[in-house]
């Protein structure tokens, strides 16, 4: 195994134990984890040399000779920026070391490449400000709707028509700390891993839906990533045969059938009255409208058939579902059960549990946070992650 690879496992392992569980001890540390003490030494004693963690005697422990020490994140070491990028809107959010949000906002985006940089520096310059934030910005992370390769580049974003641009460099350049980039399924994972459904899981596999479909394997305590970092296209999942085209060229794909658009567009073919949004579609079920209804049916057989696929290939403890998946959960659980009772094996079914994330309504999506996150506790890892 690649030793820097290692070196950041570990790290990021280490730090994860510390602020889930603070005031926890080197030796708890080592006994969760199951690392060796030098290691879980070597690495505790850079995060304080950092000032990332602070060292305070344990009160309270009977036991006798030299009181253990705990471990806890310091709280002025610096701030994290998470920014997720969408087709229309970015996403903003600056949070504690801990994952905390302290300020977050959204802003209307044209999805021209052209003026990136500078977009992204007044989202950020106007978020500190917010925030009235002076502590240092430790790291930056930026979740992409797209395909992003081993070496920074962005090879492909079909819902902005974006390809080939080295990410990384262009904003390394203009940025005032180091920037973390990865895919947003992979980045939304993590984020899942580190604050929400699946904290303490080293196995899951996350599926969500938005203008889009993504997700990620999260195999072994980390992200799979694949040969190139390209790993975990979900929603590129083929699930009907020379079935509709698809953003990325090809006909079929999961993405065809249960993203916003593709919901939308079928409401209307069925009905002539197309919805505004995801949102507008649920208000028409919770109204009793028929072909919505329908549609968000026959959405649910289709993620089963997803969702068998990978719980017969990959015998995942938990599937977590989340996005636009999680908002329509009411309506298309039943039919996504029903679709696994028929399709997934059944000795691997009765070993998983599939459920929905919370819909996160009015929460900061933490992607972006939990790339930069990931970035500065991984002691000068990759800043192509996970």
């Amino acid at each position: 195994m690649d030793r820097f690879y290692l070196r950041r496992f570990h790290a990021n392992a280490i730090f994860h134990c510390i602020r889930v569980e603070p005031n926890i001890s080197q030796r708890e540390i080592a006994d969760r984890t199951g690392f060796d003490k030098s290691t879980v030494s070597s690495v505790v004693n850079e995060f304080a040399e950092r000032g990332l963690i602070e060292r305070k005697v344990k009160t309270g422990e009977a036991r006798r000779g030299r009181p253990s020490e705990g471990l806890m994140i310091s709280p002025g070491s610096g701030v994290l920026v998470g920014v997720q990028v969408e087709a229309s809107e970015m996403e903003f959010v600056l949070c504690r070391l801990d994952g905390s949000p302290l300020a977050s906002r959204v802003k209307a985006f044209s999805g021209d490449l052209r003026g990136l940089e500078d977009f992204i520096l007044s989202g950020l310059s106007d978020l500190v400000a917010e925030a009235g934030a002076t502590a240092p910005i430790l790291g930056i992370g930026v979740s992409l709707p797209g395909l992003v390769n081993n070496e920074g580049i962005l090879v492909h974003v079909p819902v902005l028509g974006w390809r080939d641009v080295d990410i990384v460099e262009r904003l390394g350049r203009v940025c005032p700390a180091p920037v973390f980039v990865g895919n947003d399924g992979k980045a939304a994972a993590i984020a899942e891993h580190m604050f929400g459904a699946c904290i303490g899981l080293d196995n899951f596999i996350y599926l969500f839906s938005g203008s889009g479909v993504g997700g990620a394997l999260f195999l072994d305590g980390t992200v799979h990533k694949g040969a190139a970092g390209l790993a975990g296209e979900l929603g590129h999942i083929k699930i009907v045969p020379q079935g509709r085209f698809c953003t990325c060229g090809a006909a079929g794909c999961l993405s065809a059938y249960l993203s916003e658009s593709a919901l939308l567009e079928e409401v209307e073919r069925l009905s002539g009255s197309r919805p505004e949004s995801f949102r507008d579609l649920l208000a028409r079920a919770d109204n009793g409208d028929a072909a919505v209804l329908n549609v968000l049916d026959h959405a649910g057989d289709v993620l089963g058939s997803a969702v068998s696929s990978l719980i017969n290939i990959f015998n995942p403890p938990v599937v977590l579902l989340g996005g636009d998946l999680a908002l329509g959960e009411r309506y298309v659980a039943p039919s996504l059960e029903r679709s696994l009772q028929r399709l997934a094996h059944p000795a691997m079914n009765s070993r998983c549990t599939v459920r929905f994330a919370g819909d996160g309504s009015g929460r900061p999506r933490l992607g972006g946070v939990a790339l930069a996150l990931d970035g500065v506790t991984g002691l000068d890892g990759s800043h192509v992650l996970p």
